[in-house]
């Protein structure tokens, strides 16, 4: 999420129409997502070689910290870095003794130590120790790829060999059917199986925010604020085709892409596709229902790095408000609700689902504790591999 609802991605992707090498292109986006992630230091380290922390002085910043990490012309690099040195007020070195002075300021020094909004570590201080913030926020700088494999349309052991021929992956140790990508010969959307449908990128915490549905042969499911049917198509899958699911969503764009997405997978003809607003639909009663509820996706900061410089706290009272809409009226439409959502607030968590009327519970004995007791739970990087969700099962 960046600024206005951009992301990085998507920036990306309106470049990339005019991008001659799709290799270029790569090591262009790499560096781009790397520096976006570092902004907060490299903006202090900038200050203190070079005196500014213009988006130029960022970059030579940059060129000197991390270029060998992300570059693959060692010489190139020597050479560049050996020119901005003589230049800079003072060596590399300097700035991270520097960065060292600030650890009186807890918010100040995680901020730039891990570059993160300030805001987004004084959140996380006031309900964690700062020991596990810590580890939260270095774990966060890291980006994983979790496949979940599609039994819809294959089984797991065809769908690991495939992936085995180009990628070395790690099972989950609880969950058959997801898999962490460790390393893979190519981008992760053209690896064969996932170009097949048959492994889907699919994050670990999406996938907990849909296991307490248990969703059964038989069973009555409704998924609310659907859109783009990831979820919904994994319902499919746990229920083996054989639940009635309806897959709910406002936007007739993203209602449209849903059904496309949903036939990709193999699960268009399981779930009924509905255009309505989840705040107000009234239907018949469903089993279960699941919401993940939109929000200000200041959890999302593994995927994407601009969340950390424009995290959208303040979007947390209107999300808020929206949420618990959501929420009652998913209590109205079945007897038990799953409730998600991608942000480490409790605004967004633990308040809506103390603000409905009916008795939360932790959902699955994987989550981390939320802030408040076993009224949900929580997925964090540092312990899941994962984006940072908060999830709840709620009954009336």
């Amino acid at each position: 999420m960046a600024v206005n609802g951009l992301t990085l991605d998507y920036a990306f992707q309106k470049v990339k129409r005019n991008w001659r090498s799709l290799e270029s292109f790569k090591v262009f986006y790499d560096v781009s997502f790397d520096a976006v992630r570092h902004y907060y230091f490299l903006k202090f380290a900038a200050s203190k070689l070079f005196g500014s922390s213009s988006l130029k002085s960022i970059a030579k910043a940059w060129f000197i910290y991390r270029a060998d990490a992300l570059l693959y012309n060692k010489d190139l690099v020597t050479r560049f870095r050996k020119r901005l040195l003589k230049r800079a007020l003072a060596p590399p070195e300097k700035a991270l003794e520097q960065l060292e002075g600030l650890r009186d300021n807890a918010v100040e020094y995680l901020s730039v130590k891990y570059s993160y909004h300030p805001k987004i570590v004084s959140t996380l201080l006031s309900h964690l120790p700062q020991g596990e913030v810590e580890r939260l926020l270095e774990a966060g700088n890291t980006t994983w790829f979790w496949l979940r494999i599609n039994t819809l349309k294959t089984d797991i052991d065809k769908a690991l060999r495939i992936l085995e021929a180009e990628t070395e992956v790690e099972p989950h140790p609880k969950i058959p059917f997801a898999v962490l990508l460790n390393k893979a010969k190519r981008p992760v959307q053209y690896l064969e199986a996932v170009k097949r449908f048959l492994a889907i990128p699919q994050d670990l915490a999406s996938i907990y925010a849909v296991l307490p549905l248990n969703p059964q042969p038989g069973g009555r499911i409704i998924d609310l604020a659907a859109a783009p049917g990831m979820k919904t198509s994994l319902i499919a899958q746990l229920a083996e085709g054989r639940a009635k699911i309806v897959s709910v969503d406002l936007s007739a764009k993203r209602v449209a892409r849903m059904r496309h997405l949903l036939k990709n997978l193999g699960a268009g003809e399981f779930a009924e596709v509905v255009r309505a607003d989840s705040r107000a639909l009234k239907t018949r009663r469903f089993d279960k229902a699941l919401l993940d509820a939109p929000c200000t996706s200041s959890g999302a900061f593994t995927k994407e790095p601009a969340v950390k410089i424009y995290p959208r706290l303040e979007d947390a009272p209107e999300y808020s408000k929206l949420q618990k809409a959501l929420l009652k009226n998913a209590l109205s439409l079945a007897s038990e609700v799953v409730y998600a959502v991608c942000s480490i607030l409790p605004e967004e968590g633990e308040d809506v689902v103390t603000g409905v009327g009916a008795k939360a519970e932790k959902p699955l004995g994987d989550l981390a504790p939320s802030y408040r007791g076993e009224i949900g739970g929580r997925t964090f990087p540092h312990i899941h591999k994962s984006e940072a969700f908060f999830i709840s099962r709620l009954r009336e």
